[in-house]
C-alpha cells in the first residue's frame, strides 16, 4: 500500500498526496468547507444569516462566471472526466485525466480564486438551477429528505443543498461575494490529488500559484445549531403521486461525545446492524413480504452529521401501521446476526483489497473520512479486523433509538 503523504503550505492550505505510478490516471480534487449548511456565521465581526441554496450557486458561479469562462469546459477540451459538487459541509471541484495534469491544477485554481461578482451573470445563472429544482418535484425522496430534516431538528432551518425556487430567486451577488470572502481561504480548504503525478512538480505548481496571491488572516467562525436529541415532529403524512404508501422511519442519534475513530465504527456498526436486520436475507424482511406487508425491498441509510446521525429505514408499504410497529418492535428487541456482521466484515475487507484497481474508488472514502469524521486517513484491512462483534453489540444496544419521526406519502 502507497504512502498517504500530507503537506500543509504556510498560508495554511492542507494537501494530500497518494502517489501510485502503477496508474495511468491522476485524480485531483478542490475542497473548501462551505456547504449547504455553511449558512449562520460571522465573518469580521459581523454575523451572516443566510438562506438554503447560496453555497451551491456559489459553486456554480465560480465554475461558469469567471473571467476566463466556463473552466471545467476548458478541462474537458483536454479530455479531462471533471466536475464540482456541494453537499452538506463541503463544496469540490475535481478532475481525472491521463494526461497533462499541471495545466488542469492550473486551470481549476486560476478559475476559483479569479472571481468578480455581477448581477446580470448571476441572473443568467440561476435559471438552469431553477430547473434543477423543478426537475426534483416529482421524485418523492426529495420531499422525504426536506421534511426529514424538518422533522428531526427543531433550531436546524437547514432542509437541503438546492434551496428552494424562492430562495434561490432571493439570492444576491452580495451573499455570494461575502460566503466566498469568508469560507474560500487556504486555511479552509484542502487538496487531493492520487495516482502518476510528479509529487515535486504538483507542490511546486501549486505553491507558486499561491505565491502571487495574498489574503486577510482567517477571521471566519461559524455559528452552531442548537441540536437537541428530541425529535420536532413524532408523524407526518404528505400526498404524492406514488402506486402505494412509502413510509419512511427516521431515528437520530446523538454522536457528539464520539471521537473521530468510535465515529468511523459507529458507523461500519450501524451499516452491519440495517443489513442484518432489514435486509434481504433477515428474518424480519421474509416475515414483512410473506405477509404481504410490503412491496419490496426495506430501504436504510445512515447520514453522517457533525453531532448526530441520522438512520432510516423505509419501504413501500401495504399496511403502514403494522410495518411500523414490526421495525420499531426489531429496534426494541436488538437481534443480532452474527454470521451477518461476519460477512459485512468480509465484504468491507475485499472491498477495500479492490478498491486498488481503481484510484477513483481508491481515494473518495479517504475524503468522505475527512469530511465526515475529521479523520485524515484511508481505511486499511486491519482497521476492519479489528471490528469485534461484542464490541458492536455492546455499542448497538447502548444507543438510544426512541427519537424517531415517521413519514407517510400517501397516494394522490
Amino acid at each position: 500500500m502507497n504512502k498517504l503523504d500530507t503537506v500543509v503550505l504556510d498560508n495554511g492550505l492542507t494537501i494530500y498526496l497518494y502517489s501510485d505510478k502503477r496508474r495511468h490516471s491522476t485524480f485531483f480534487q478542490f475542497n473548501t468547507y462551505c456547504g449547504g449548511m455553511t449558512k449562520h456565521f460571522i465573518y469580521n465581526n459581523k454575523e451572516y444569516h443566510l438562506s438554503d441554496g447560496v453555497a451551491h450557486i456559489l459553486e456554480h458561479y465560480i465554475v461558469e462566471c469567471n473571467p476566463k469562462g466556463n473552466f471545467l469546459n476548458e478541462l474537458g477540451k483536454k479530455q479531462m472526466s471533471t466536475n464540482a459538487s456541494t453537499s452538506a459541509y463541503i463544496t469540490r471541484y475535481y478532475f481525472e485525466t491521463v494526461e497533462n495534469v499541471v495545466f488542469g491544477i492550473k486551470t481549476m485554481l486560476e478559475g476559483i480564486y479569479n472571481i468578480s461578482f455581477n448581477k446580470k451573470k448571476l441572473e443568467k445563472l440561476k435559471n438552469p438551477i431553477f430547473q434543477e429544482i423543478r426537475g426534483r418535484q416529482d421524485n418523492k425522496y426529495y420531499h422525504i429528505s426536506r421534511r426529514r430534516m424538518k422533522n428531526l431538528f427543531k433550531d436546524l432551518d437547514f432542509r437541503d443543498v438546492g434551496g428552494t425556487l424562492d430562495e434561490v430567486r432571493n439570492v444576491t451577488t452580495d451573499q455570494l461575494k461575502v460566503l466566498y470572502k469568508a469560507f474560500y481561504h487556504p486555511k479552509n480548504q484542502f487538496i487531493v490529488i492520487a495516482g502518476n503525478f510528479n509529487k515535486n512538480e504538483v507542490l511546486d505548481t501549486i505553491n507558486n500559484f499561491f505565491s502571487n496571491l495574498k489574503f486577510d488572516i482567517y477571521n471566519t467562525k461559524l455559528i452552531p445549531y442548537k441540536n437537541t436529541i428530541k425529535v420536532n415532529k413524532k408523524e407526518d403524512k404528505f400526498s404524492f403521486l406514488t402506486p402505494t404508501e412509502y413510509v419512511d422511519i427516521s431515528i437520530k442519534i446523538d454522536t457528539s461525545n464520539y471521537s473521530n475513530v468510535q465515529l468511523l465504527d459507529l458507523d461500519f456498526y450501524l451499516n452491519s446492524y440495517l443489513n442484518g436486520s432489514f435486509g434481504v436475507t433477515s428474518n424480519l424482511y421474509k416475515k414483512l413480504t410473506d405477509k404481504k406487508i410490503i412491496v419490496d425491498y426495506i430501504y436504510t441509510r445512515v447520514i453522517p452529521m457533525k453531532t448526530c446521525f441520522i438512520i432510516t429505514i423505509g419501504a413501500y408499504a401495504y399496511d403502514v401501521d403494522i410495518f411500523k410497529e414490526e421495525i420499531l418492535n426489531e429496534i426494541k428487541n436488538n437481534s443480532f446476526d452474527e454470521e451477518q456482521f461476519e460477512l459485512d466484515k468480509k465484504l468491507a475487507i475485499m472491498n477495500i483489497i479492490l478498491r486498488d484497481e481503481n484510484i477513483f474508488k481508491m481515494i473518495m472514502p479517504f475524503i468522505n473520512n475527512v469530511e465526515f469524521f475529521n479523520y485524515p486517513y484511508l481505511d486499511q484491512v486491519d482497521d476492519v479486523k479489528r471490528l469485534d462483534c461484542n464490541e458492536y453489540k455492546e455499542i448497538i444496544n447502548n444507543l438510544d433509538f426512541s427519537n424517531y419521526s415517521v413519514m407517510t406519502a400517501i397516494p394522490k
